[in-house]
């Protein structure tokens, strides 16, 4: 579906690249603005529902759902405000698991940690595809 749009948008960036050089699997494109959807880490752990690629082994440093890095390291989110929605806040056992608990994690748990969240849409077995690719150093 073409849609119209009022006005083109304004390029903040400028010669910014800091998400571009932090991306640790390279998906945004060296000049910007496009982004290789296969490539980065939230795709991998959160949409594709095959085996992770073994390219990504030891790229995808401790993220077992989803990536914020480009937010992370972006100049502008430093206006960006905390949310005040309660309903937004993780599951108080969540902050307190150990690797261990999270490489031992069970169905049941997983239904009651997750229930309602988004960390449903790559399912427990997602969860433990993504638990059991990461380096089981990363605390």
């Amino acid at each position: 579906m073409e849609l119209e749009y009022d006005h083109s948008m304004k390029d903040f960036c400028g010669t910014c690249s800091r998400c571009i050089d932090a991306c640790p699997t390279e998906a945004i494109h060296e000049n910007g603005y496009l982004l290789d959807a296969s490539k980065c880490i939230s795709y991998l752990t959160i949409e594709l529902k095959d085996e992770l690629p073994q390219d990504y082994k030891n790229k995808m440093g401790n993220w077992m759902f989803g990536c914020d890095i480009c937010q992370d390291v972006c100049p502008w989110n430093r206006f960006s405000k905390p949310h005040q929605e309660p309903n937004f806040l993780p599951h108080p056992d969540l902050l307190s698991m150990t690797n261990r608990e999270w490489h031992e994690i069970t169905d049941d748990v997983f239904k009651k940690l997750f229930i309602g969240s988004a960390v449903q849409r790559t399912k427990f077995k997602g969860l433990k595809r993504n638990l059991n690719f990461l380096n089981p150093d990363n605390e």
